[in-house]
């Protein structure tokens, strides 16, 4: 008998804890935007991996102000997979500035157990700070090649406003900040973020906090957004060549990097309203396409270009190349 409750004891003493909620699967529930410029949606990814054995079910989010909205990247998250509750923060449909706008996103998991997930997202709003953008996008670059791209943060009411610190939350993402111009009470600073060429393939969004001389102020928060491609990337996302007059040749270049050496090998999708020169035939790191159109008719203009390479990541890119063709 004896031997039988030791037993029972030592199963008891070794069973795994048991599971407390949905609520515990996610790695933040509250995100503070900081102080913001008025005029931005502020948006962050809240995410959460399914760690138990059954597939979790979720229903649609629901806000405590019309400020913000949510969605789901899917409603069924199997184990082991992750899910995203993204919530989108309007700053021109918040009343007050200067003061602490905190939003309550409610998100229903519906089974196997019923339970509502409180997430929390909280922004201060100024009608006296300005940026241009209002995001740092890296856009898609080669795994290997780095990046840099910038800001323009403008404060109208101090003259002798100082941003005094630039940290980020990317171990791959440097920041920089320097004074630009000061003239009144205007004062523009230009924040640069530099992307490290040993970050991995992947999206990935970092953030730039800037300390400044307003101790009122609190710290700006400035969104950095990249795709690390795994092979030769296209520096901007596609040809948008505008309006275009029927008949009139119009030219633009697009510029192909990447961390090592590569060969363009083929192009297709050129015709008679579309020409298309790669600059070199050698293995390079960068390489300049011009596209060269010339439409025939009115209306929309659509070609994609495919870029074959002897890049074993990437041996194949698409080029949209798009205009709407109006009358001369």
């Amino acid at each position: 008998m004896r031997r039988l409750v030791f037993a029972i004891t030592l199963l008891l003493g070794t069973a795994a804890p048991a599971w407390a909620g949905p609520g515990d699967l996610f790695t933040e529930k509250v995100m503070d935007f900081g102080t913001s410029p008025r005029g931005p949606v502020l948006v962050h990814y809240f995410r959460f991996t399914n760690t138990t054995k059954e597939t979790l079910t979720l229903g649609n989010p629901r806000v405590s102000c019309g400020c913000v909205s949510a969605a789901l990247d899917k409603n069924q998250v199997a184990p082991g997979e992750t899910g995203v509750v993204i919530a989108y923060m309007d700053t021109r449909r918040i009343p007050t500035p200067n003061v602490v706008k905190s939003v309550t996103v409610f998100v229903p998991f519906l089974g196997p157990t019923q339970e509502e997930v409180s997430l929390r997202v909280q922004t201060v709003t100024r009608d006296d700070l300005l940026m241009s953008p209002d995001k740092i996008e890296m856009g898609t670059v080669a795994r290997g090649a780095g990046a840099k791209a910038g800001t323009k943060v403008t404060f109208t009411s101090d003259p002798n406003w100082k941003i005094t610190e630039a940290s980020s939350t990317g171990g791959f993402v440097k920041a920089d900040v320097k004074e630009d111009t000061r003239a009144g009470n205007f004062v523009t600073y230009e924040v640069t973020a530099t992307l490290d060429k040993e970050c991995p393939a992947g999206n990935w969004i970092s953030y730039i906090y800037l300390k400044t001389s307003d101790p009122a102020m609190g710290k700006i928060r400035v969104q950095v957004t990249v795709n690390v491609a795994a092979g030769p990337a296209i520096q901007s996302d596609s040809a948008a060549l505008g309006e275009l007059p029927v008949g009139v040749e119009t030219e633009k270049t697009i510029t192909l990097k990447s961390g090592k050496p590569f060969k363009i090998l083929e192009v297709n999708g050129a015709d008679e309203q579309l020409k298309v020169v790669v600059s070199k035939a050698e293995a390079s790191e960068k390489h300049t396409i011009l596209l060269a159109a010339n439409p025939k008719s009115i209306g929309g203009f659509t070609r994609n270009v495919e870029i074959v390479t002897d890049s074993k990541d990437q041996p194949k890119l698409i080029i949209p190349v798009t205009a709407k063709v109006v009358q001369k």
